[in-house]
């Protein structure tokens, strides 16, 4: 039985997919925020190899920036909680896969092993910003810039500059998600609601096809 959040809550995958254009569906990404413990459409991606390779490469990543001196922080260490001043009303969650600090240089890291898509950029700007605005005191004084690295050798930069220029935009699609259900708009297709992990119990609206990979981290 889904049950009604005591406030908004989105986490950062999620809401990369919307303001990078990767999904448009706005009252999807409304309903996550605003619902949990929903009737879900289950994925038949199999993680089980991706979870493999995904592991093998954060531990090549994590070898690696240790060999150039940074302190490492994997996944679970780096679970935080944030909210933007100009639109309060709702919580930002992430999980970023490591954290690279160092004295005077510090990094936010995904690794990747799929192809690239325009969201991964956004998965990493949006901690980028939010870390030092979070419920985490330790970096609160710290400024990040990130890194994508991907399974075939790829690694895409991204400076601090990137991070608050999206930081200072995320308001117009936070209020979407704090205001009311009828404002959130509503765009059924067969590639948005294959991505689209919400089963038609919540959303009558949707077009049955086969399952995507919604969850999937990439």
């Amino acid at each position: 039985m889904a049950e009604q959040r005591a406030e908004p809550y989105i986490f950062v995958s999620l809401l990369a997919r919307w303001i990078s254009g990767e999904r448009n569906c706005e009252w999807a990404f409304w309903f996550q925020a605003n619902w949990k413990d929903f009737d879900r459409v289950e994925s038949d991606f199999d993680f089980s190899v991706w979870k493999v390779d995904h592991t093998r490469l954060l531990r090549e990543t994590h070898r690696g920036l240790n060999a150039e001196g940074y302190r490492v922080k994997v996944e679970n260490q780096n679970w935080f909680r944030a909210r933007h001043e100009a639109s309060p009303g709702i919580v930002i969650g992430g999980k970023p896969d490591l954290l690279a600090l160092g004295e005077d240089d510090n990094l936010v890291l995904d690794v990747k092993t799929g192809k690239p898509h325009d969201w991964h950029a956004h998965q990493v700007l949006l901690p980028m910003a939010l870390l030092p605005r979070s419920n985490l005191d330790e970096h609160h004084e710290r400024r990040f810039r990130g890194r994508l690295v991907y399974d075939d050798g790829l690694v895409k930069e991204l400076d601090r500059r990137q991070g608050e220029d999206v930081y200072e935009r995320l308001p117009y699609f936070l209020d979407i998600l704090v205001g009311p259900e009828e404002e959130a708009h509503r765009v059924p297709s067969r590639q948005e609601c294959g991505y689209c992990p919400i089963s038609k119990t919540h959303c009558p609206e949707r077009i049955e096809a086969a399952s995507g990979e919604w969850d999937q981290e990439g």
